[in-house]
């Protein structure tokens, strides 16, 4: 299974949640976050995801698709997490094939 992961010089790290993952991504500890899996909730990554933008960052799903946290959707990310300060796409395109077509 997928789990969560800070990506840090090809090293992965399974610790702590969501926000602390960003927090180490927007310091600049690790390179890049991701969930792959639709584990985590919107109040899991609302603030992450608003560090990560407001210091400049990326934070998706696995498609590349803006988080919705509209009222008429659901809690669960079912798309997963990703979340970069820099070179998001490079992450994306990382992503195995068979978990793109899960969608």
């Amino acid at each position: 299974a997928v789990g969560s992961s800070v990506l840090s010089s090809g090293i992965n790290a399974e610790y702590g949640g969501s926000g602390s993952k960003c927090v180490l991504v927007a310091d600049g500890t690790a390179d890049a976050y991701l969930f792959a899996s639709p584990g985590t909730k919107k109040w899991d990554t609302c603030a992450g995801e608003a560090i990560i933008k407001a210091l400049g960052g990326t934070f998706t799903d696995v498609y590349g698709a803006p988080i919705k946290y509209d009222a008429d959707v659901s809690y669960p990310n079912k798309n997963g997490v990703l979340a970069a300060m820099s070179n998001h796409d490079f992450y994306l395109s990382k992503i195995p094939a068979d978990i793109m077509q899960r969608k």
